[in-house]
C-alpha cells in the first residue's frame, strides 16, 4: 500500500494486451508528452532485463503507481500475464478502498473481480489523445519536476520548426539534449559559469558562439575572475570552448578602466554548426519570465522542464 506521504513512482500505470498495443502506445506517448510519469512496458524495456518480472509488476501494478488504467478486451481477459497485473491492481484497490483502478473498454468482455458498477471510458467513441487528456485530467496538479522533458515543443516553436518537420526537431531536441547532458555532468560552479554566459551574454555572433566581458561575469556569478577562468577551461572535455580576447573597446585617456578581458564561449556537437544556437535558445526558453539572476539559478540547477508546453511557464 503505498501511503499518503509517499511519492509513488508512476502517476499511471497501463495494464493491456498486446493485440491493443497499438492504441495503447499513442495513449503512452500523449502521456509523456504531457510529462506524465507513465509505465508502459516498451519504456522500460532495459529497467526489466533481467528482473523477476511476476514480483516486479506486482510491485508496479500494487504500489508503485497513483493510478492503474485496465484496457478491457476480449484477449486481456484471455491472458495470463494481464491477469496478473489485474490482480495486483485490484488488491492495491480493495487495500485503499479507493479509485485506484481506471477501467476503459474496448470491448463488453466481462472480467474476474470487476464489479459492472464501476465507472468505465468506452473506448470506441474515445482517441489516444482523449483518453490521455482524461488521464491527465484525473491525475489532477501534479508536481513539477526539475530535468528534461521528453518533447520541447516550446524551443521548437521558438524556432519556429513547423510540426511536419519531423528530422529537424527531432536533431534540435537531440543537440538541446546534449548540452543538458553536458551541464550534468559538471560541477555547480562549471554550470554556473557556462550558464552565466548564457543569461547574461551578449548573442550577437550566434550561431558561431556568445560572449561576455570577464568583468561582468565574475560580478553576476560572484565567483573570483581566476575561478571563472579555471572553471571555463576543465568543461573543454564536454564540448564547451572557451576563447579568451581583448575586449576592444576604445577608452579615453585617462578613463580608469578594469584589467578585463572578453569570453567567447561555443558548444559543439557531432553534424551541427549551429550547436551553440540551440543551447542558448534551450537556456533562454527554460528560464523565460524570470529576471537574469533567478533564470542563472534555473540552469545552474539543471532544470530545462519549461522547455514543454505540459509544464506551468510561471513560477516552479
Amino acid at each position: 500500500m503505498v501511503m499518503a506521504d509517499e511519492s509513488p513512482r508512476y502517476d499511471v500505470a497501463l495494464s493491456f494486451a498486446g493485440e491493443n498495443r497499438l492504441y495503447v502506445d499513442a495513449v503512452a506517448a500523449h502521456l509523456r508528452n504531457a510529462s506524465v510519469r507513465v509505465f508502459y512496458d516498451d519504456y522500460e524495456k532495459t529497467a526489466l532485463w533481467g528482473k523477476d518480472l511476476y514480483s516486479h509488476l506486482d510491485y508496479v501494478y500494487r504500489k508503485a503507481s497513483r493510478y492503474c488504467v485496465l484496457f478491457i478486451s476480449k484477449a486481456y481477459a484471455q491472458k495470463v500475464w494481464t491477469n496478473h497485473e489485474r490482480r495486483s491492481a485490484q488488491a492495491r484497490a480493495l487495500e485503499e478502498n479507493g479509485e485506484y483502478v481506471l477501467p476503459a473498454r474496448f470491448d463488453d468482455t466481462e472480467v474476474e473481480g470487476l464489479r459492472p458498477t464501476i465507472g468505465y471510458l468506452d473506448l470506441k467513441d474515445i482517441s489516444p489523445d482523449v483518453l490521455a487528456a482524461r488521464i491527465v485530467e484525473k491525475l489532477g496538479p501534479r508536481p513539477v519536476r526539475a530535468g528534461f522533458p521528453h518533447a520541447v515543443d516550446r524551443l521548437w516553436d521558438l524556432r519556429g520548426i513547423p510540426h511536419s518537420d519531423s528530422g529537424e526537431r527531432e536533431r534540435v531536441q537531440r543537440i538541446a539534449y546534449s548540452f543538458y547532458d553536458a551541464l550534468g555532468r559538471m560541477t555547480a560552479d562549471e554550470r554556473r559559469a557556462v550558464g552565466g554566459v548564457f543569461a547574461f551574454g551578449c548573442d550577437a555572433e550566434l550561431p558561431a558562439g556568445v560572449h561576455i566581458s570577464l568583468d561582468l561575469l565574475h560580478r553576476v556569478t560572484a565567483l573570483s575572475k581566476a575561478e571563472l577562468v579555471d572553471l571555463l577551461g576543465a568543461v573543454r572535455t564536454l564540448n564547451v570552448r572557451v576563447k579568451v580576447r581583448d575586449l576592444g573597446v576604445e577608452h579615453e585617456v585617462g578613463e580608469l578602466v578594469p584589467d578585463d578581458k572578453d569570453l567567447f564561449l561555443s558548444f559543439w556537437s557531432a553534424g551541427s554548426d549551429d550547436s551553440t544556437e540551440i543551447a542558448h535558445d534551450a537556456v533562454m526558453c527554460s528560464a523565460d519570465h524570470f529576471c537574469a539572476d533567478h533564470g542563472l539559478e534555473v540552469i545552474a540547477s539543471l532544470d530545462f522542464h519549461r522547455l514543454s508546453s505540459a509544464a506551468p511557464p510561471y513560477g516552479p
